[in-house]
């Protein structure tokens, strides 16, 4: 839109040009000084060399930096060093003034490792970027955000986001094939259920499913199982991406809610809005259990394989409890009841632990993260945060947390410190961590 001008004397005007010009004339070096990223006195840059950045990977660490749009550019030098040590020259010469890109093979998983980049000029000055960290490593990160829906993935150390595949509605679930590294999505509104890899890219053919919600992968079988609550039924499908109809079926199971496959332990339990949870034998689906809890619909079932049992998360209005259920002889038994609207649960597979993710009430990061033993000690527990959805690393038993007052994934250590932080995110709230 064009603004009008108010009239001018034709004097007006002269005067009014003449002083620009003056101002041109006097000022205009300054100004265009100041347009240079390495002037001390950019307001933007502050003179250091911006956008620099150091990207984890498997046994590699990617280096990448912005294109530097001035004259006189000689060369490119990276230093590297461990926190605490000495910075020093990676290679024996300078990139060449074109570069935006370079790469670490000499590195170790699991070691953190600084970098920063010099830009030598050919008036004999340079300029340093600020430090930029990796710790390359072979974990493979996942989650899904809501605020702009899509499929996410971070390097292995979190630190960076790899990429964001956008999706046509928020996906309701996610689940992983360890094994095959085959990702599960529920997209309940289009009524599809999507197969993807690590990269994002989309395998085989889309099932199509009323109301798809909760997704469960036995990793050794590579069987899903998926709960449509439209159709009060759990359905199963093979691995074969290229498969899209069901194998078997679980009616009968009243308003279904929650399904939970095992890997080492050939069952598959289903939990109700009704608070009823039951146990089927995945090999012909047999019944075996079922448990009536009093204490609500049921919210999360997490498996602890080792001993072949199951920790339970129920909620009534915005509380809720943990009860632990032992297929051995039947008996559940209350380990806490006074959760603070829970929304997930993950196991520690060494110990049987179980992580517990309670949101408490939303918005206002009044929630708890709570690491809880099977006798029902309280072992370590973070508040003052919105937990949402969680997994356990097997490399270190910690625990990665989509977190909705920060909107970052968290790692969380069994102490309950927090080990890294992803950047912010747009809304996360699944996260999944595999090791190949």
């Amino acid at each position: 839109m064009r603004h009008a001008v108010s009239p001018r004397s034709a004097r007006a005007r002269l005067v009014f040009a003449s002083a620009s010009a003056l101002a041109f004339l006097l000022g205009g070096c300054t100004t265009r000084d100041r347009l240079n990223p390495l002037d001390p006195k950019n307001s933007q840059t502050g003179g250091g060399l911006v956008g620099f950045n150091a990207i984890a990977a498997d046994r590699v660490v990617e280096l990448r930096w912005p294109a530097l749009l001035i004259e006189g550019v000689l060369g490119y030098r990276v230093q590297r060093w461990t926190p605490g040590g000495a910075p020093a020259d990676l290679g024996t010469a300078d990139y060449g003034p074109d570069a935006v890109a370079a790469e670490d093979t000499t590195v170790g998983n699991g070691t953190t490792y600084v970098y920063r980049l010099i830009v030598h000029l050919t008036n004999g000055d340079s300029a340093v970027s600020p430090p930029d960290t990796a710790t390359p490593g072979t974990r493979q990160i996942l989650a899904i955000q809501a605020g702009a829906p899509a499929l996410l993935r971070l390097s292995p150390d979190a630190r960076d986001l790899l990429f964001a595949r956008p999706a046509h509605e928020s996906y309701l679930d996610m689940e992983m094939d360890r094994k095959t590294g085959v990702v599960w999505l529920s997209s309940e509104t289009d009524g599809l259920v999507l197969r993807k890899n690590v990269d994002g890219a989309t395998l085989g053919t889309a099932i199509e499913l009323a109301d798809p919600t909760d997704i469960s992968v036995s990793s050794n079988r590579g069987v899903g199982w998926v709960v449509s609550p439209q159709d009060s039924t759990v359905y199963s499908y093979a691995a074969d991406v290229n498969n899209p109809f069901p194998q078997r079926t679980i009616s009968g199971v009243g308003h279904p809610r929650v399904v939970e496959a095992g890997t080492n332990d050939a069952s598959v339990w289903v939990g109700n809005e009704e608070g009823t949870v039951y146990r089927f034998r995945a090999q012909d689906l047999a019944l075996r259990n079922v448990w009536t809890l009093v204490s609500g619909e049921v919210r999360a079932i997490a498996l602890d394989e080792g001993t072949g049992g199951a920790w339970v998360a129920t909620r009534i209005a915005d509380g809720g409890s943990l009860d632990y259920l032992n297929p051995s002889d039947s008996s559940s038994t209350l380990i806490k009841s006074d959760l603070l609207n829970p929304v997930d649960l993950a196991v520690d597979p060494v110990s049987g632990d179980v992580w517990v993710s309670e949101r408490g009430t939303p918005h206002f990061g009044a929630g708890r993260l709570s690491l809880i033993a099977r006798s029902g000690t309280t072992l370590a527990y973070v508040t003052g945060i919105e937990p949402y959805g969680i997994d356990v690393d097997t490399l270190d038993r910690s625990c990665w947390v989509s977190e909705l007052r920060s909107n970052r994934i968290l790692e969380i250590d069994r102490s309950g410190a927090t080990v890294r932080a992803s950047p912010v995110l747009d809304t996360p709230y699944a996260v999944r961590i595999a090791v190949p």
